[in-house]
This record gives C-alpha cells, sequence and structure tokens, in this order.
C-alpha cells in the first residue's frame, strides 16, 4: 500500500483455494469497486512466480528535492542488476515556503553475485546526476522497513 501524488494503491498477491471461480471473483470485486468509488480494481493470474520469495539484504535511501525522474533512474540502476526491490516507502515532506523534499526506502534483494561496492558506486553516480543522497547499507538480521 501507499500513497502515490494524493491517490491511494494497494496491490495483493493472493493464493485462492483449488478450483476458485475467478470470473464470480472478479464480478464481486468489480461491484465493490463501484460501490466504494474505486477508480481501478483488476485482477490478473500471476504466472511464473516460483514459491520463494527473494529475501531483502540491503537498504537503499534516497532523499532530495523532488522531482521528476527520481524513483526512475534509482530503480533502473536495480533493474539492470536484477536487484529486487522487496519493500518500498516513499513520502513527500512539504513545509511551507520550502521545497518540497522527497524520501524513499527501499528494502532490496541483492543476487549472490552483485557486488555491494559496485552498486553503491552506480547508486552515486545517480545521486550526483538527480542531486539527492542515496545511501546504500546492508539490512541487520530482524530489521524490517
Amino acid at each position: 500500500m501507499t500513497i502515490l501524488r494524493g491517490h491511494f494503491a494497494q496491490m495483493l498477491i493472493v493464493t485462492l483455494p483449488e478450483g476458485a471461480d475467478t470470473n464470480s471473483l472478479s464480478a464481486d470485486l468489480d461491484a465493490i469497486a463501484g460501490e466504494l468509488g474505486l477508480e481501478a480494481l483488476f485482477l490478473r493470474e500471476l504466472t511464473g512466480m516460483g514459491t520463494l520469495a527473494p529475501e531483502p539484504s540491503h537498504v537503499v535511501t534516497v532523499y532530495g528535492v523532488d522531482h521528476p525522474g527520481i524513483v526512475h533512474q534509482t530503480t533502473k540502476v536495480l533493474a539492470e542488476r536484477a536487484i529486487d526491490i522487496t519493500d518500498l516507502n516513499a513520502r513527500l515532506v512539504e513545509e511551507e515556503g520550502e521545497e518540497t523534499l522527497y524520501t524513499l526506502m527501499m528494502e532490496v534483494a541483492l543476487p549472490a553475485k552483485q557486488d555491494a561496492d559496485e552498486l553503491e558506486e552506480a547508486l552515486a553516480g545517480v545521486a550526483l546526476r538527480e542531486q539527492v543522497e542515496i545511501g546504500l547499507r546492508e539490512l541487520e538480521l530482524g530489521e524490517a522497513l
């Protein structure tokens, strides 16, 4: 769940019982969406997901003056390295008379072959181009966002 530009967004991944009627479920969800005034509600089957979610290993933090491209450029670096985002939180901090600040915190799962120092260097390039602060640190055992 998150709020993006004032709009609430939520995504759920669920397991349905064997033989569940997805057409009926979809119709029920559409009816509820109409009752609640939701803008969009989708039901899609996911395939090729595997059974185990990646375990987060690091935290990426981003902080700076809000502008288009921060999320794109940061996540592009992660995607190029096949790094999964396992959790993400973002906030806009607005104070009267001040520039709007953007904060982003992501738990990520680095593949075994990924060098954290190389990732940190790539993120430093994004920080320089986007004029934001970006940090990368190892996630401590038991810690969560």
